[in-house]
Formats: C-alpha cells, sequence, structure tokens
C-alpha cells in the first residue's frame, strides 16, 4: 500500500507540472555557481584555521573552494518559491551550523497584482554587499557586511509593481538567526528607490529582542542605508553605512543602550569591457562589542572592535558571467588591540593577498 501511494503521490505531482508547464507564464530557471580561491595573510593561524573577520578566502597558505552552489527557482505568476543549496569554506565561516548546506528555501503567492507574500528560508535584506563574490566589484566583504546578517527565516511581504520603488516588509526570528532564541520576532523593512539609470537609494532596517530567554531584554535597532551612482559607463561608485542600538547593552554600563556604526566607499574604474579595478575604503566602530564581540586589548580590558581597512583589486571578466579576481587588502584595528599574529608578535595591523575565479549560469525554461 505504501508502494501504491508513494507511485501515486508521484504521478500526481507529474501531472501538477505537466499542467503548469503548459502555461505559456510558467518560468523553471536553473542556476549554478563554483568560486576557487588562494589566499596568504600576514596574521598567522594554525593550518587550516579561519581568519577573524572574513567571509571569502578565510584560509591562510590555502588553495580553497570559496563556494559551489546550485539552485532552481520556479513561477508560474502566481506561485513561485526558491531552493539553493551549497558548499565551501564561505559557508563554514558564515552560515548556520545546522543548516549549513542551505543557502534559500522558500515558497510564495502573489496576494494581489504585484504584491506577495513569501515564507521560508531567506538570505538578508540587509547590506550594500552580498556575501557572494559574483554579486559584489570586489570578492571580499568589509567588516562590516561581516557583522551584519547573512540569513534569516521567517516571512516577507514584498511590492514590486514599480520599476522605481520597491518595498519589503519582513517577519523573521532574529539577528541571522534560521531558529529563534526567544519567543519573541523580529520585524525589518527595505525601501529601495532608483532615481534614474544612474542613481539609486536603498534603506533597511531591523528590530527585535536579540538576547536568549532567560537573560535581561536587549532589543537591537539595525540601520543600514547605500547610495548607488554611475556616473558613467566607466565609473561605478557605492557609499553606505550601518548604525545599530541595543538595549542593557553597554561594558561598562549594562543598563545602558550601546550604538555600534560603520561606513563603506566602493568605486569601481572600467578600462575596458573585460578590464577594472576596484578601490574600497571602510571603518567599524562597535566600542562595546554587542555585534562584533568582546575583545581584551593590551591593557586587559574589556572593549569590542574598532578597525579600518583599505582594499585594492584587479578583475578581468573573460565573459559576463565569469571573472579573475586578484585583491589586497590592509586591515588596522585600534592600536590598543593587538587582535593579529605576526610571527609570534602581537599585533593590530594585517595584510591579506587573495587571488579567486568564478563562474555562474542561469538556464531558464518555459
Amino acid at each position: 500500500m505504501k508502494k501504491i501511494a508513494s507511485v501515486s503521490a508521484a504521478l500526481c505531482l507529474l501531472l501538477v507540472i505537466q499542467s503548469n508547464a503548459q502555461n505559456d507564464t510558467t518560468i523553471i530557471e536553473l542556476t549554478g555557481y563554483i568560486d576557487t580561491y588562494y589566499a596568504s595573510y600576514s596574521n598567522k593561524l594554525a593550518t587550516g584555521e579561519m581568519q577573524p573577520y572574513i567571509t571569502v578566502a578565510p584560509r591562510d597558505n590555502q588553495f580553497g573552494l570559496n563556494i559551489a552552489e546550485i539552485g532552481a527557482t520556479y513561477n508560474t505568476g502566481e506561485v513561485r518559491g526558491t531552493f539553493v543549496i551549497q558548499y565551501g569554506d564561505i559557508a563554514e565561516a558564515t552560515w548556520s551550523e545546522r543548516f549549513k548546506t542551505i543557502q534559500e528555501a522558500w515558497v510564495g503567492v502573489e496576494i494581489t497584482e504585484g504584491v506577495w507574500l513569501d515564507g521560508g528560508f531567506f538570505t538578508t535584506h540587509i547590506g550594500a554587499e552580498s556575501f557572494l563574490p559574483k554579486n559584489n566589484y570586489l570578492s571580499s566583504t568589509d567588516i562590516g557586511t561581516y557583522n551584519e546578517p547573512f540569513y534569516q527565516s521567517g516571512a516577507r511581504v514584498s511590492y514590486e509593481r514599480s520599476e522605481k520603488f520597491d518595498a519589503q516588509f519582513h517577519l523573521v526570528s532574529g539577528y541571522n538567526l534560521f531558529l529563534d532564541n526567544n519567543d519573541a520576532k523580529s520585524v525589518g523593512m527595505l525601501f529601495s528607490y532608483k532615481f534614474n539609470e544612474d542613481i539609486s537609494l536603498a534603506y533597511t532596517n531591523l528590530y527585535g529582542r536579540e538576547s536568549p530567554e532567560d537573560s535581561d531584554k536587549q532589543n537591537r535597532f539595525y540601520h543600514n542605508i547605500y547610495l548607488t551612482w554611475d556616473p558613467n559607463d566607466k565609473v561605478s561608485t557605492i557609499i553606505g553605512g550601518d548604525m545599530s542600538t541595543q538595549t542593557n547593552s553597554k561594558l561598562n554600563e549594562p543598563t545602558e543602550t550601546a550604538v555600534m556604526f560603520n561606513a563603506v566607499a566602493i568605486a569601481r574604474y572600467r578600462f575596458t569591457d573585460r578590464y577594472s579595478t576596484t578601490g574600497r575604503l571602510e571603518f567599524f566602530n562597535d566600542k562595546d562589542g554587542f555585534i562584533s564581540g568582546v575583545l581584551v586589548n593590551q591593557d586587559g580590558e574589556r572593549q569590542g572592535l574598532k578597525a579600518s581597512a583599505f582594499t585594492l583589486g584587479l578583475e578581468y571578466a573573460p565573459t559576463r558571467q565569469s571573472y579573475l579576481r586578484a585583491e589586497t587588502r590592509w586591515t588596522w584595528a585600534d592600536k590598543d588591540l593587538l587582535i593579529f599574529n605576526k610571527g609570534g608578535n602581537a599585533s593590530n595591523t594585517r595584510t591579506e593577498f587573495v587571488i579567486n575565479m568564478g563562474f555562474y549560469f542561469d538556464k531558464r525554461l518555459k
């Protein structure tokens, strides 16, 4: 009987797929992505250990796999869904330990024209940079992006009727959580507006209780804003920043509200369609460590991360869906934060060199 039921269910599924496939509006899209790397850091750790505050190419003096992913999306115009699985060092460095291989898994229905309700596991709606190198001008991400959420679970309502304006409303488990650590939920929003073909502005936020159930309530309100400006065909720029507050979180005054902020400026120049260079300047200040974690400085005092960095990268893109990149980056933390190891000597600076190449594809089927 179980075999009969299984065969019947499979036949029903095939009939549904066949019926939907006869609808000209049904689109199935298959995607894939591979990125490999070699990296070298002045901060010396044990072999195979991952560098702190690094999402891409996190292992020193190693050939590695940043990511191998495959996914599928399905859209009938009334129902849609996405499923993406992943493997590699990006997932090892950033993702949920329990759901490390699941990048996205969600389904949605169109409530009314241009308004969708989706539910499941999503990538974050916050930030100017993606955790995937293919979506950025540089492969590495800034420290602010490293401390932003990468993933979330819950539901979202999105408005997609306008070519210039987008809006999303999120109800999620929490900040960078698939499974919640308390009985409260977090709410967030995304608003973006495209002024013209050259300039667009986006604002995102997330508010909720981030402390465990049996501890003092720590309510976090996170804000992100960024502007993209492409003044001509050769130059592209991004300027953005984050600001967050959290109650009951100051190190020296536990009942007071702590503040974190950061800023980033990115500029890319295209020599030709295939060759480009990008520079990025960043600053991060989480003096109470409620997002970046608490460190101990050389005076034995507890404090959060305060650091700046500059990155310079070169890219060769033989096709629109492939790239070869070389990047170097200089990071310097607060002078009292000797958090890096240079040949056995503690230091507040780190240099890095990364070369990586990637290829991605998408195949759309009707």
